[in-house]
């Protein structure tokens, strides 16, 4: 539950004009993307937001349900459409202004000092669950608790990366192969398929496979994921912002992959590089 006093819950209402139930002028379509696309919840049938309710109740139950870094997230986003919402109907008086102002104070501490780390959005259940695992760990100023969580998405997202380049994700006994290996294969794939303009980026990614099979002895040997001596939370802090950059920058590599693949299919294709 996000630490919300009665009194912002309240100017936070007023602000968003959800006596109604409704949340600004959001349809509930419009609402859902910005919820997913801000802090990655499927709020009409993600975990604990199934019952059908109006879009009020369900920022309430975000509230209820999510911790403080999460709800400062998206009620910052929230503040940002409100200010726009009654700019164009000519309604931003200098008593919203200052309530927003104050709110952003608010979203300010909710935020607070917690490590921050912008993964891939997936809808894959699985990836879901694992970056609400990671969210969750990381408003609370937990880094130690991300290192396995992280670990598992990062290896799961590159076997899903590397099947969709026709890339074998087990050995010849059937055996998962690690992150490393499948790293190394598609730093291989790029090679042979050039995506990139410079040497420094295959390089990087070359890189990125010895810091992989480091990882790796993390998660075994210091981290939640046994019986171990848990690395402490600044080295943690550091692991997890640097594994999550390079697994975000591999996951855009394949998204710009795609879209170049379909350029000469998709007359509306956006040539717009996500790095």
């Amino acid at each position: 539950m996000a630490n919300l006093t009665f009194r912002e819950k309240i100017n936070l209402e007023n602000l968003f004009d959800m006596s109604s139930g409704y949340i600004l002028d959001f349809s509930n379509s419009s609402f859902a993307r910005l919820v997913g696309e801000v802090i990655n919840i499927d709020i009409y049938g993600g975990a604990g937001y199934q019952e059908y309710t109006s879009k009020a109740n369900k920022l309430r139950q975000i509230w209820k349900n999510e911790p403080d870094n999460i709800v400062g997230t998206l009620t910052e986003e929230l503040l940002n459409n409100c200010e726009d919402y009654y700019s164009k109907r000519n309604e931003l008086t200098d008593p919203i202004k200052n309530k927003i102002d104050e709110m952003r104070i608010v979203v300010s501490r909710l935020k607070g000092t917690a490590t921050q780390v912008n993964l891939p959005k997936k809808q894959e259940e699985t990836l879901q669950t694992l970056i609400g695992d990671i969210n969750n760990a990381l408003s609370r100023n937990k880094p130690e608790l991300v290192l396995d969580r992280l670990h598992t998405f990062s290896t799961k997202l590159l076997r899903q990366i590397c099947t969709n380049n026709g890339i074998e994700t087990t050995d010849n006994k059937g055996k998962n192969l690690p992150m490393q290996s499948l790293a190394g294969m598609l730093k291989k794939k790029y090679e042979q398929n050039p995506l990139f303009n410079s040497t420094f980026t295959i390089s990087a990614i070359q890189n990125s496979i010895s810091l992989f099979d480091q990882y790796n002895g993390i998660r075994n040997n210091q981290s939640y994921a046994h019986d171990n001596e848990v690395l402490g939370k600044l080295e943690a802090e550091f692991v997890v912002k640097i594994m999550a950059d390079l697994i975000t920058f591999i996951d855009k590599a394949e998204t710009y992959r795609e879209k170049m693949e379909n350029k000469d299919t998709d007359e509306n294709f956006d040539f717009d590089i996500p790095f």
